[in-house]
């Protein structure tokens, strides 16, 4: 039996739901409309709309309580878009259980606090992995001072929080980095400081096998079956288009299931190939990307969707989750990208030097500054310009680290210009780089 669907159009904002989505909420004001008939219903705007004037940014939360049965709202990540007064206020409105819902928020105000916390951490974990560096030193005050500035926003819950749960962060942060064989050490002194140390290993040597795996590997050409036909999936109101092959993909979860053929049973389209979904419609863009890619990426700490209104919905389109590879996918990724950019940067710069009809080019490398070890040629301001944000900043750390790989590269592709790569780091850790090859006119003599 098709379910009815419910457009809610609360201030000029749709939503758009399920009836027995509202109705599993009996003791609310939309429960007790839906449920019993009312009046209210007979004075739909169009057909199966019904409007409120009312707060429609504060309904996006009132709205998630009815699809998830939790007040997802936070102090610190959502109180700059709709206040607590006017959260309370939608509350008293549509007769929401406040004693309930207020436990309830408080408890996950204390969870979305400790898990931003965390997922500070991971992302400074990351940050200094894509950086080739493996550990990190942090010293926290019980006066507000962290001696790293990225967790600045904590200065004045960091101490209490690694006072009362430092152990359990650090077992967490261990569990989710176990391919990055992360190790916490945690050291308390007196009432007024906590020293921790965080290792793990470098991606080199999985950057590394990581490439030697990929040479190997034969990526077949899928054909496009311009035939097929078209799903759309409508989530909370919001139409993602894809096709049925993209979802069967991935058999094991909600909607690989749904759409297997022999599962016809599952489905009941609202509108010819359109299906509806009483869910987040916003976290589901990362739900289908994972269908599309096969990859899970988590949205930014300070998105719209957070981690856990993600979790919900992973948890309920029965997605496995699981965070360690996810993050360390991630990393690696990143790095690996990083490698890829500068390779690329080093090919077109051997290019550019055949542009200018030269063989040979040496190069000083600091972290913020590119000096080419050269004078008098015009054209070397281009290909300053050229180089100064290919190989500084960041990159900066990843050629410091894989010069080998980066080397070997090049003189593999420009074997037939017998390429040469020399890589030397100072005291002073300056890089110092001299690429060179034949002469230029040899090419076309030999041609």
């Amino acid at each position: 039996m098709l379910e009815e669907k419910i457009i809610l159009n609360i201030g000029g904002i749709k939503y758009e739901t399920l009836r027995s989505t509202l109705t599993a909420q009996p003791e609310t004001l939309l429960g007790t409309i839906f449920q019993n008939q009312s009046e209210y219903i007979k004075n739909s705007v169009n057909g199966n709309e019904y409007f409120f004037n009312r707060n429609g940014k504060a309904f996006y939360y009132i709205m998630e309580f009815y699809r998830t049965g939790k007040l997802l709202w936070s102090v610190e990540t959502d109180a700059s878009k709709v206040t607590y007064q006017q959260l309370k206020e939608e509350l008293d409105y549509f007769k929401i259980n406040k004693s309930k819902t207020f436990s309830s928020m408080a408890s996950e105000t204390v969870k979305s606090t400790i898990d931003r916390f965390i997922s500070h951490l991971e992302k400074l974990i990351i940050d200094h992995y894509i950086g080739f560096e493996n550990k990190i030193s942090l010293l926290v005050r019980n006066n507000r001072l962290i001696s790293d500035s990225r967790l600045g926003q904590f200065k004045d819950c960091a101490f209490d929080i690694l006072s009362n749960i430092g152990g359990q962060i650090g077992k967490r942060l261990v569990e989710t980095f176990s391919e990055l064989e992360l190790k916490w050490e945690y050291q308390r002194h007196g009432y007024s400081l906590i020293k921790i140390d965080i290792t793990f290993s470098s991606p080199v040597e999985k950057l590394l096998k990581f490439e030697c795996d990929q040479a190997h590997i034969i990526f077949p050409q899928v054909p496009i079956n311009t035939s097929e036909e078209k799903i759309i999936l409508n989530v909370g109101g919001k139409k993602y288009e894809t096709f049925q092959s993209t979802l069967i993909a991935q058999p094991e979860t909600f909607l690989g299931v749904m759409f297997q053929d022999r599962n016809t049973c599952m489905r009941h389209p609202i509108n010819g190939n359109e299906y509806f979904f009483d869910r987040n419609s916003e976290a589901f863009y990362y739900i289908m990307e994972f269908y599309r890619t096969g990859k899970l990426t988590l949205p930014i700490i300070s998105g719209q969707v957070t981690h856990r209104q993600l979790e919900e919905e992973l948890d309920y389109f029965q997605i496995p989750f699981n965070k360690s590879t996810v993050l360390c996918s991630l990393a690696l990724e990143t790095v690996r990208q990083k490698v890829s950019d500068i390779i690329l940067a080093f090919e077109e710069l051997v290019i550019r030097c055949c542009n200018y009809l030269k063989n040979d080019i040496q190069l000083e490398i600091k972290r913020n500054y590119v000096h080419i070890i050269e004078k008098g040629h015009n054209y070397l301001e281009d290909l300053h310009i050229f180089c100064l944000p290919k190989f500084t900043g960041s990159y900066y750390s990843t050629l410091d680290n894989m010069d080998k790989h980066i080397g070997d590269h090049l003189v593999e592709v420009f074997s037939d210009l017998g390429l040469t790569w020399k890589f030397s780091r100072a005291q002073d850790n300056s890089l110092y780089i001299s690429i060179s090859f034949n002469n230029v006119y040899n090419i076309l003599n030999e041609r």
